[in-house]
């Protein structure tokens, strides 16, 4: 017989596309009636229907529907997704992609756009779109769920989704509710939920309606990714899939039937009668598992459960994409180490490092002046590890006060203090869990933080403020600072322990005046990313060789900014800032000479430099070497300093560093310098 289905949609495009898959699905056993909000009375809405799927999403036409509708006729409000491969197609825009979302009504675009997000599409920022709302014009790309009509004339690519469809569980509630006990198990319903981007879960809907149906339960569970274990009231296995064949080293067909306890005694001595909607944490041959007990009643009456498994580690990684979500970070590393503009050997060599680097897990510290691109390198490193698909979470430690640093650092719970968020809130440290917190200016921290940063690094586990249990985190550290770490620990203003938990990795990224024609070819770069339209004369080339570049890369930037609003299509010399500019009268700004340059890149090291050359005079030495002859000399310098120092004068072209043992050596350069430097330092 012949089940009459009266199907209510919001737009009259919509009844089409779901009447399509319905008559598919249940071919001539049921007769359809359409019905739309948008094109009928509500007068004429069919009162002969056995079951009404109402799809209408406004409050206000739903409520008015229901009243209509028959009190002893069935009602199923249906779920509605999109196609996987429509979603896959979505998560290939990249990052900061801005779309239109253009469907019928406010209220099913905002819908839509929801449930995008859920579906993992977080990284387009979607404009709602609908009859009446007006339009971006600067917007070039649509999405629509099959509501091309309504897509503005001046946009210039349409993604159309096709309408969304019915989710895997109201079909399946539409087929219990009009008795086709046989739909689970058709083929045309496993290929059509294998292709959903969200197939759904109804595993206590299905049982409660028929205990019995084994073909009902077995098609779910082999969709779901977690472990299902099912036990009658005598705690017989009556169902098992494959997930929990794999955690539990189980044969399907030697435990079906048998008691938990012969099956898998292990679990069973973990389970007790009070395990009801309980979660926690269990351990099964060194395996850590997280375990869940879900009842299933019948009338009242319990006839079983079901046991959820899931290894801590999958639920790591589930429950972390789930936090960021509900939170709405974008905690995710923003450039890559292409995006780092370098043609200067050293700068190339310091990326190569920083590469190697990123392949392990160790802390990194970043050191070099402000405006270097530390924080560049710490979202590039990111990108470049195994955990790139894991938070990046970064945080300036000299920006906030001590008690807030603290609490954004470590979270903090319920009635902590005076003004906490009802409920709590996780720190920084939990967010980045499995990924990298980049900790920026940390000689900003003070000591008590220090002290609380060093165990977290050390124990790997943390408690919130007005906590009371330790919370596990595993996160890679990379720290920046502008200033002589080593310096602050010598004048006690930074821990010695924790300098050295972070220095695992020591990573120094040379300043701009150091990089020769990198500072032409990063402007060139600034000019075409900001849309700028000029070139500069030999005159300014020569000038902005010259420059400091006490700011660096930042001061450029500036730099390249003003002089776009000279709107000038050549830029001389004189139309520098007054700091760039040459002597007046002069012809060309001159080159600096040797002793210049040498003095404009120790920063106050001079000394301590040239103490280095003059000990390299004789031949090629090591740092401990070096180190020694220092302290004889009355001129006491660290292995660190004399590396930092070998490390400066390479870069200036001074030394030349050999692999393995063979030490350093002057260069040509150096020999040079050093005959010009001996008429000032008397030590050397």
């Amino acid at each position: 017989m012949e089940k009459q289905i009266v199907l209510v949609t919001e737009a009259a495009s919509s009844g089409p596309v779901y009447a399509q898959w319905l008559r598919r699905f249940f071919a001539d056993r049921i007769r359809l009636e359409l019905f739309s909000v948008e094109a009928n009375d509500y007068d004429s809405l069919p009162r002969n229907g056995d079951l009404y799927i109402l799809c209408a999403t406004s409050s206000d036409a739903f409520g008015h529907l229901t009243g209509l509708v028959p009190p002893e006729a069935k009602v199923v409000s249906p779920s509605v997704t999109f196609f996987k491969k429509e979603i896959q197609a979505l998560l290939q825009l990249p990052k900061g992609t801005r779309a239109m979302l253009v469907n019928l009504s406010v209220q099913m675009a905002f819908e839509s756009i929801a449930e995008l997000n859920r579906l993992g599409v977080t990284q387009v920022e979607f404009i709602p779109v609908y009859p009446g709302s007006g339009y971006p014009l600067d917007v070039d790309l649509a999405i629509t769920p099959g509501e091309r009509r309504y897509v503005p004339p001046t946009v210039l690519q349409v993604l159309d989704l096709g309408p969304r469809v019915f989710t895997a569980d109201t079909l399946v509630e539409i087929a219990l509710a009009l008795g086709f006990t046989w739909f689970p198990g058709s083929r045309e319903f496993r290929e059509y939920a294998g292709s959903l981007a969200d197939s759904g879960q109804s595993l206590a809907a299905l049982w409660n309606e028929n205990l019995k149906s084994e073909t009902y339960l077995d098609i779910l569970m082999g969709a779901l990714e977690t472990g299902v274990l099912g036990m009658d009231t005598d705690n017989r296995v009556f169902a098992l899939n494959s997930v929990a064949e794999g955690i539990l080293g189980l044969r399907r067909a030697a435990a079906i039937g048998q008691p938990l306890a012969l099956s898998c005694p292990e679990l069973a001595q973990l389970l007790s009668p009070e395990d009801q909607r309980s979660t926690r944490l269990i351990q099964l041959e060194n395996t850590y598992i997280s375990l869940s007990s879900v009842p299933v009643e019948q009338q009242g009456r319990r006839i079983g459960c079901f046991l959820l498994l899931q290894r801590f580690t999958e639920e790591e990684e589930r429950q972390q994409k789930l936090r960021l979500q509900l939170y709405h970070r974008g905690y995710q590393s923003k450039y890559v180490f292409s995006d780092i503009i370098a043609q200067d050997e050293t700068m190339l060599r310091t990326k190569q490092i920083a590469a190697k680097m990123a392949r392990t897990d160790s802390a990194i510290l970043l050191t070099g002046e402000s405006g270097t691109g530390k924080e560049l390198f710490a979202h590039s490193i990111h990108h470049a590890s195994l955990r790139r698909d894991m938070p990046f979470v970064a945080i300036n430690c000299a920006a906030l006060s001590d008690s807030l640093l603290e609490s954004e650092l470590f979270g903090y719970d319920e009635g902590a203090f005076t003004g906490a968020r009802k409920g709590g809130k996780l720190g920084l440290f939990e967010y980045a869990h499995r990924g990298t917190l980049f900790l920026d200016e940390i000689e900003g921290m003070s000591q008590p933080l220090q002290i609380k940063l060093l165990r977290v690094l050390q124990e790997k586990e943390l408690m919130r403020v007005g906590g009371s249990c330790m919370i596990p985190i595993d996160v890679r550290i990379i720290a920046a600072s502008n200033e002589n770490l080593l310096e602050r620990v010598r004048q006690g203003s930074f821990r010695r322990d924790l300098y050295y938990r972070l220095n695992t990795l020591p990573l120094e990224i040379p300043p701009l005046r150091e990089r020769g024609e990198d500072v032409l070819l990063i402007a060139r770069h600034l000019m075409r990313r900001s849309g700028a339209r000029y070139a500069f004369a030999p005159s300014a080339e020569e000038a902005l060789l010259r420059c400091s570049w006490e700011g660096n890369v930042r001061e450029l930037a500036n730099l390249v900014e003003y002089l776009a609003m000279l709107e000038k299509p050549v830029i001389e010399a004189a139309d520098l800032p007054l700091c760039l500019r040459p002597e007046p009268g002069s012809a060309a700004v001159p080159a600096l000479t040797g002793p210049e340059r040498f003095r404009q890149a120790a920063h106050g090291r001079e000394e301590a430099l040239s103490f280095l050359l003059s000990a390299l005079e004789d031949g090629p030495a090591g740092r401990g070497f070096l180190c020694r002859r220092a302290e004889e000399r009355g001129l006491p310098l660290t292995e660190q300093e004399v590396r930092d120092g070998l490390s400066l004068l390479h870069r200036l072209g001074l030394i030349s560093v050999s692999r393995g043992r063979g030490g350093s050596r002057l260069t040509q350069a150096g020999r040079a310098l050093l005959e010009e430097l001996q008429q000032v330092f008397p030590i050397l």
